[in-house]
């Protein structure tokens, strides 16, 4: 199972501002030159994360991007699987015709329960678990 980069993306932005204890706020810029990630591409993450209640934004002067209190609390399994927004099954036996299909194929159904395993293996982490013990000497 391949993540995409949204996900990647949006995850080192929570596990970024999950670690930030002292300067809780970081801008778009600062992301942007910290994760070397196009600030492009960082406006669709934050605007996904904060729709979804996982960051809080505010504009001006005093502004910036702080992680929130639901952000820290959700299960790993339960963001990833939200950061993924897909619902369609890794195998779709309908997108083109299938020649297994009417022979009741399990493929679909192996593929379905391992990711339902995988989401409940990171199910039992939260972001804190996953924090880094020397974080200020990575920066």
């Amino acid at each position: 199972m391949k993540l995409n980069h949204f996900t990647d993306f949006s995850m080192r932005v929570l596990m970024y501002l999950n670690q930030k204890k002292d300067t809780p706020q970081s801008s778009l810029d600062d992301l942007a030159d910290t994760f070397k990630i196009s600030r492009n591409h960082l406006i669709k993450v934050v605007q996904f994360l904060s729709a979804n209640q996982l960051i809080l934004t505010k504009r001006g002067k005093n502004g910036g991007i702080t992680i929130s209190e639901k952000a820290r609390e959700i299960l790993l399994g339960d963001l990833i699987h939200l950061l993924e927004q897909d619902d369609t099954p890794i195998i779709n036996c309908d997108s083109k015709p299938c020649i297994f299909q009417p022979h009741h194929c399990k493929l679909k159904s192996l593929f379905n329960t391992a990711y339902l395993a995988f989401i409940e293996s990171l199910n039992q982490y939260k972001l804190s678990d996953i924090e880094f013990k020397n974080w200020s000497a990575m920066f």
